[in-house]
């Protein structure tokens, strides 16, 4: 038997023998269970979402990326290779490499089945150790091969197309397109263009198409996004977009050891720079994404929070029945001599209980679904055609999640302190409960 007097009556009007006040308890405690649930497992999602993203991010993109700005002569100051040179010997940059990124056309397809697709393309030099280590822990197939044919294309891509190890490819510049479309439409206004010259027209523009780049596949990537990737060597990548091989790219990609420290390396960087050369960290390029992310996490907070409020108000009403269910026993314990802080943590006690139990259930329950959160999306999918969190839409193929403690503390805590504040008013009423009326009546 409990020797504490106000939790053995706060156990047993939680659990009565002849009333329905316990099926009132079980809904206050499952309200406060779904609360709970609902909070831990949105919260880890877009915790794990924005963790998700930084990978993404990570996975190609440099910490700081250099780049020219427009108008300046490429060649000035000893161009691309003298910043370089500069980058490479400061204490706080690990590696720099120079990279081509940009949009091409890639035609693949047995003959007579041709297909075209745009991708988007990234230019490395295998010597860059740091840019193939990065690359080397997305391979899935194949081997790193950036020699003068070799070429890997992302997994999504692969996978939609067909695409397997040593398949021929071919890739255009998207330069070429521009121009040809525009001489085209050009030679549709002139009213007194015969057919014959505008036959001529197109024959002058297809001849200054540049020859396209016959690769083979020699490796498979997950670039953990539905964007359709390929890699090509460096110098295919300059020859695409007409650069110069000594003066000409599209940045320098520089790795500063921690990623999270980039903004404060930065200064540093910028004091070595060319004239006409600027530095843009990852952070920096992605702060309005992740900067929404979190404000969106901050609204879910407050939002989903009034779903444990309102469990919290079912758990009030709950003791506010047994308040009155219960006056005369209240009045004859008080009349036996219990004290009025004993009566008050009865009640106090049995918001405690509720918030306990139910935040323990919560945060059981959000960690069942937080595991299986995929196998029910496609379950889900599959009965009701419901398609939770798309891939296309979020650029994700699963639904990421991370537990962080700190949040997982401050739901079951707040669920808890919410239930425990709820049981006041309840506690209020039976403070100024009068034993002598409480017998008459």
């Amino acid at each position: 038997m409990l020797k504490n007097f106000s939790l053995f009556i706060a156990l047993r009007y939680l659990k009565p023998k002849r009333t329905y006040v316990s099926i009132i308890t079980l809904i206050s405690i499952v309200g406060v269970t779904l609360g709970v649930t609902v909070l831990i497992v949105v919260i880890a999602v877009m915790t794990g979402f924005e963790k998700k993203l930084e990978e993404l991010i990570l996975g190609f993109e440099p910490h700081v990326r250099v780049v020219r700005a427009a108008g300046f002569d490429a060649g000035a100051d000893g161009g691309w290779p003298a910043a370089l040179s500069r980058l490479e010997k400061l204490p706080e940059v690990e590696a720099a490499a120079p990279y081509v990124m940009g949009q091409v056309i890639v035609q693949f397809g047995d003959e007579g089945r041709r297909r075209q697709k745009a991708l988007v393309m990234l230019g490395l030099r295998e010597e860059d150790e740091v840019q193939m280590d990065r690359l080397g822990k997305l391979v899935e197939e194949g081997e790193i091969d950036l020699s003068y044919e070799g070429c890997l294309v992302s997994k999504q891509f692969a996978d939609d197309n067909g695409i397997r190890i040593d398949d021929q490819i071919e890739v255009y510049p998207t330069g070429d397109l521009d121009e040809i479309v525009g001489g085209l439409l050009d030679a549709a206004e002139d009213e007194g263009l015969s057919d014959e010259e505008l036959r001529e027209r197109v024959r002058k523009l297809t001849e200054s198409i540049q020859t396209p780049k016959d690769l083979r596949v020699t490796g498979i990537f997950d670039s953990m996004t539905y964007v359709d990737f390929i890699v090509i060597p460096f110098f295919q990548a300059q020859e695409l977009y007409e650069f110069d091989e000594n003066d000409d790219v599209h940045g320098l990609a520089v790795d500063v050891g921690d990623a999270f420290g980039a903004d404060q390396k930065q200064p540093a960087i910028n004091s070595v720079l060319p004239r006409g050369w600027y530095s843009e960290t990852w952070i920096q390029r992605h702060a309005l994404r992740f900067a929404t992310i979190r404000n969106e996490r901050a609204m879910m907070y407050f939002v989903l929070f009034f779903i444990v409020l309102v469990a919290a108000f079912s758990t009030m009403n709950t003791m506010i029945t047994v308040t009155v269910q219960k006056r005369h026993e209240i009045g004859v314990m008080k009349a036996l001599g219990a004290r009025v802080s004993q009566i008050v943590w009865v009640f106090l006690g049995q918001g405690m209980i509720v918030g306990l139990i139910g935040s323990l259930a919560g945060l059981g329950l959000g960690t069942v679904v937080l595991h299986y959160r995929n196998t029910l999306r496609d379950w889900l999918s599959e009965r009701m055609g419901l398609d939770i969190f798309p891939g296309e839409m979020y650029g994700v193929a699963e639904i990421p999640s991370k537990i962080v403690g700190s949040d997982i503390a401050t739901i079951c805590i707040g669920a808890f302190v919410l239930c425990t504040l709820a049981a006041l008013p309840p506690a209020y009423m039976v403070a100024r409960l009068d034993p002598a009326k409480a017998l008459r009546d």
